[in-house]
């Protein structure tokens, strides 16, 4: 087995800390060590016994904590016997190039989870000598077209998630009887997440169905900017804030249906979770989440910052219940076809593998 080291800004939450997280747990050919300034999967690391170990933040670039930074990592790597390393962030990339500079033996896989710009020079040479993963084609287009990175050599390996067991999970939205339609946001509450439009949309949507809550899974550093927006517009019995959750598949189960307002994404894992539960979604037309959701098929999109297309998306779906089986129906196919957790494992198992045949 190859002992790798995997490098993430934070194990806290969010899509490629959940991949992470993951990879570790499920991957059986690799002894996984993981680097990162700390956050909420850290807890669930240990309880699997996978070693976590507390480095800065290696997205501030001071250049006394850059170095820090890097004879910390130097130290886990000779310290652990380190094979390879996996970089899940631009500046991990850098650091894991100037890690082989020194180990020229240490092989590199990099993971782009999102879509980037700027920074050409460095991300090119943070990847010279790295195998490259994008989380799906938009992400692969971005590595291509921003960075000149050759299509060639980046491989794409879509997100999944592991299918949950659905658990008798305990909130406040039980206390809502059967008439409310529950329609949930997940993830940071940030401006990348679009949780703004979200609420902007419900207000519209409740003058034409009072019994609407919007039910926010997730925290971040706009949520205070949010609950404001909230109140001011007057929908504070319509909006529930469960803030992070670790069972997000057990409330998802919960709701009616979720949104997914977001103005960016690398490969989104809120459609697929949602998918997982036989539920289905109304989400942002951006390219990234049009690789999973398809508009009257397995779920609505709206056009991206339109709060008003999305209020009637929601009320579209609420009134139509046909509609809304029909792409449960088909999302959940979707899941098990195309975005099945077996098939993500298996194809990082192969980029490990290829690493220890080409040693």
């Amino acid at each position: 087995m190859i002992k790798v080291l995997h490098i993430s800004r934070t194990m806290g939450q969010g899509g490629a800390e959940k991949v992470v997280y993951q990879l570790c747990k499920d991957i059986s050919i690799v002894i996984p060590i993981v680097a990162s300034c700390g956050g909420s999967y850290v807890e669930e690391l240990e309880k699997c016994n996978i070693r976590h170990i507390v480095i800065p933040d290696i997205d501030r670039k001071k250049m006394t904590l850059v170095i820090k930074t890097f004879r910390t990592l130097l130290k886990i790597i000779k310290d652990n016997r380190i094979e390879a390393i996996h970089t899940h962030h631009r500046m991990a990339a850098f650091y894991g190039r100037l890690l082989q500079i020194v180990n020229p033996s240490l092989k590199h896989i990099y993971t782009s989870h999102n879509v980037f710009y700027g920074k050409r020079r460095l991300l090119r040479f943070a990847l010279s000598k790295a195998k490259i993963v994008a989380c799906g084609n938009t992400v692969k287009k971005n590595l291509v077209g921003e960075y000149g990175i050759p299509d060639s050599i980046i491989k794409v390996i879509h997100n999944s998630i592991e299918p949950g067991t659905i658990k008798p999970v305990k909130t406040v939205i039980d206390k809502f009887d059967n008439n409310m339609i529950l329609i949930g946001c997940i993830g940071r509450i940030s401006k990348q997440k679009g949780f703004d439009i979200f609420i902007k949309s419900v207000s519209k949507a409740v003058k034409q169905n009072p019994n609407i809550v919007g039910v926010l899974i997730g925290d971040g550093d706009k949520r205070n900017e949010i609950e404001q927006l909230v109140d001011n517009l007057g929908i504070r019995k319509n909006i529930v804030f469960l803030g992070f959750q670790k069972d997000v598949i057990s409330l998802i189960n919960k709701l009616d249906f979720a949104v997914l307002p977001s103005r960016w994404e690398g490969f989104p894992l809120t459609p697929i979770e949602v998918f997982s539960v036989k539920k289905t979604i109304i989400c942002s037309d951006i390219d990234n989440n049009l690789e999973i959701v398809h508009d009257g098929k397995n779920g609505l999109v709206f056009h991206k910052e339109d709060y008003n297309d999305l209020a009637s998306k929601i009320c579209k779906l609420i009134e139509d219940s046909d509609l809304k089986n029909q792409l449960e129906e088909q999302a959940y196919q979707d899941y098990q076809t195309d975005f099945g957790y077996s098939v993500f494992l298996r194809k990082y198992a192969d980029v490990y593998a290829s690493i220890v045949e080409h040693d």
